[in-house]
């Protein structure tokens, strides 16, 4: 299995790594994230499994609800938002126009 990169997580947000299918938002990168290549999962610097991307969705972050905030964070979407803008705080973003890239991933080989 050929793998294009890896997928950094600082948690398991809401449990869904432990899912065969999970999603991630994830500033739009068009480059890295792309549809059937399969990256290295690593939660706080260990490897956890490989998954591959099987959807890309690009939403802004005023798209994003509250549905999509509890599915990817287990946060409502305020919360989900502040998280985002949070981890994103050390880039000169305009949030009125960043699309974020809503990843679907299949997981394939746990680790675990």
């Amino acid at each position: 299995m050929n793998i294009a990169g890896k997928i950094y997580f600082s948690q398991n947000w809401n449990g869904k790594l432990d899912c065969n299918f999970f999603t991630t938002l994830r500033l739009q990168n068009d480059n890295k994230y792309i549809v059937g290549e399969s990256y290295e999962i690593v939660v706080k610097k260990v490897p956890f499994c490989v998954a591959k991307i099987v959807e890309v969705r690009y939403i802004l972050l005023d798209d994003i609800n509250d549905w999509v905030a509890r599915l990817d964070t287990g946060y409502n979407a305020d919360n989900c938002k502040v998280l985002l803008r949070t981890m994103y705080k050390h880039k000169n973003i305009d949030w009125r126009t960043q699309k974020l890239a809503y990843l679907m991933l299949e997981k394939h080989n746990p680790y675990l």
